[in-house]
């Protein structure tokens, strides 16, 4: 059984990106796979061990940096994650979250970035659309996500994201993968490899 977790889903709610777990569950029931979704509240233990897949979604400044205290004691357990090449999407302002895991940096904004995005990526064929709302960018421009038709970048190029193994960081929201089935069908092969091991 794939289990699922999604972090914070009360606090991390904006923008309706619980729609990416919703696609994610759409799919895998047409494929007739097994899943489990694990929501994780404030008062919750983590143990890394136990999921397949994490999501994680953009939430207010405020929320954002009451979970960034919370997760930091599970660096080393969320590094340990990637390194298994489980997977991790982590969208919207919440990319600022994880800049402690040191992987990259992030650009902070004073005014919000607010624009309709156009890209491509290597993950899969086709246009990938969304949205970005956001005061947060990551700086770095190694390990890139997406190339940019329409839409704002890592430190002002039309690269954005951030890639490393399993673990996904973009600033695109859509929610992303309700909005591109080529996307969501890209972590839906993952998994079922995973639930075929």
């Amino acid at each position: 059984m794939i289990k699922i977790a999604q972090l914070y889903p009360d606090e991390l709610t904006l923008y309706g990106e619980s729609g990416n777990i919703k696609a994610i569950t759409y799919e895998l029931n047409k494929k007739d796979i097994s899943y489990e979704i694990i929501k994780i509240d404030k008062e919750d233990e983590l143990n890394f061990n136990e999921y397949d897949f994490i999501y994680i979604g953009s939430g207010r400044k405020s929320s954002l940096e009451d979970v960034k205290r919370r997760l930091l004691p599970y660096k080393n357990d969320i590094l340990s994650y990637i390194e298994q090449e489980k997977i991790m999407l982590v969208t919207g302002n919440a990319i600022s979250i994880f800049s402690f895991l040191d992987l990259y940096d992030i650009a902070y904004f004073d005014k919000r970035i607010v624009l309709d995005v156009m890209a491509t990526t290597s993950l899969c064929k086709g246009t990938i659309k969304g949205f970005q709302n956001t005061e947060y960018l990551i700086d770095s421009t190694k390990n890139i996500l997406f190339n940019m038709d329409n839409g704002c970048g890592n430190n002002g190029t039309k690269m954005e994201g951030y890639q490393y193994q399993n673990f996904y960081a973009t600033s695109i929201i859509g929610p992303i993968l309700a909005r591109n089935d080529n996307l969501c069908n890209y972590f839906i092969n993952i998994l079922s490899k995973e639930c075929n091991k």
